[in-house]
């Protein structure tokens, strides 16, 4: 039996095709994991996606939009506020903050990341 430590979330399928997956995609179904063939995600939009860790090469430095949940946003001298729940199930990518702003994600809006602080500095379009 396939268990979760064994696997690794390739986030909420959101696209017909996708390069570079495994054979087998695994989606939990009634608390089990279970596998589909790759060819056949189209059938699995909206749901979160795994693959067997061992099936994917991860780049340790490569960040995930969900690495930020915790930090703090920041934008030139203004504190925006900390980031509790980032959502990347569609395509727009959202920060939520601790007061319920809602900011969008971008890797254009990004200035600096500082991991030591866990501060993301961004120019944002727009003000908030």
């Amino acid at each position: 039996m396939i268990n979760e430590s064994d696997l690794l979330s390739i986030g909420f399928l959101k696209r017909t095709r996708y390069k570079d997956l495994p054979e087998f995609v695994f989606v939990k179904r009634d608390g089990l994991f279970v596998p589909f063939r790759s060819e056949r995600i189209a059938e699995l939009i909206g749901e979160e996606g795994f693959v067997l860790k061992g099936d994917m090469e991860i780049d340790e430095d490569e960040m995930a939009w969900v690495d930020f949940e915790g930090w703090t946003l920041q934008e030139g001298d203004n504190t925006l506020g900390k980031i509790v729940r980032v959502d990347d199930s569609t395509m727009n990518i959202f920060s939520e903050l601790e007061d319920g702003r809602m900011v969008p994600l971008h890797e254009d809006f990004i200035v600096e990341i500082d991991e030591e602080a866990k501060v993301l500095h961004v120019h944002l379009p727009f003000a908030l």
